[in-house]
């Protein structure tokens, strides 16, 4: 069966040193300190289909059959950029991100409503959680980092 290649960014030198150094520093931790992580992120999520690449067998003298096409509709059926957090406890709320793209001020007003509806379903105190974020510009923004 033919596999196509994973694909991966790729982890410069500083990346890797970051990375042990952050697992280094957390390998101590508590069950009741990993219960105060809360890790989120973005995400597109597509209306029909995937962006990855797709395969099928098929001898050459085969005719082409229903199973071997790769069904689509017009336009491409679009996509939709969410954003969620993960608890300990569980899942928390997501939202959806309407024009596709997350600017500082969306992920703030998200931060303020969604993570803090999250925070408030499984009763954690704001000010005790360690937040979890992948340094993006927008997440680490002047007028973000005030509220954190």
């Amino acid at each position: 069966m033919p596999v196509s290649r994973s694909i991966s960014c790729f982890l410069k030198a500083i990346h890797m040193k970051k990375r042990l150094a952050w697992a280094n520093a957390h390998k101590d931790w508590t069950k009741d300190d990993w219960r105060r992580m809360v890790f989120s992120d973005e995400t597109k999520v597509n209306v029909w289909g995937s962006d990855g690449v797709k395969y099928y067998w098929k001898r050459p003298d085969d005719k082409l059959r229903f199973h071997h096409l790769d069904l689509t509709v017009k336009g491409g059926g679009g996509s939709v950029m969410m954003w969620g957090c993960i608890t300990y406890d569980g899942p928390g709320y997501a939202c959806h991100i309407y024009d596709g793209t997350m600017k500082k001020e969306d992920h703030v007003h998200i931060l303020d409503t969604t993570l803090m509806d999250t925070l408030n379903y499984y009763n954690y105190d704001p000010k005790t959680i360690y937040f979890q974020q992948d340094n993006d510009p927008k997440h680490t923004s002047k007028v973000k980092k005030s509220l954190v």
